[in-house]
């Protein structure tokens, strides 16, 4: 996956976490890009030495799954959102070698 990807997701998440009414369709669009990059991330990642990486990005995944929603708090996506990016762009290099 290309590093732009992650860029990309982290500043959707980045903006997701804004309190800003956004419409429903960006918040959509932000759990199908979110789930894709987790999942790739989570999927990259197994089989390697470090294991709590793979599980961190699975659980973003099954968070950010747009098929089967978990409905929380505004105030809890926020947090999820600025926790989501900041690990985004801290193991960028994880994902896109």
């Amino acid at each position: 996956m290309p590093v732009q990807v992650v860029y990309i997701t982290a500043a959707l998440l980045f903006l997701g976490a804004l309190p800003l009414p956004l419409p429903p369709a960006f918040n959509e669009f932000l759990k199908m890009v979110a789930f894709g990059t987790f999942a790739w991330g989570a999927y990259t990642n197994f089989g390697k030495t470090n294991l709590l990486l793979p599980l961190a990005y699975s659980l973003l995944a099954i968070l950010f799954n747009p098929i089967m929603e978990i409905t929380l708090p505004r105030e809890y996506w926020i947090g999820i959102d600025l926790a989501a990016a900041i690990l985004l762009l801290a193991t960028k290099r994880r994902i896109a070698p």
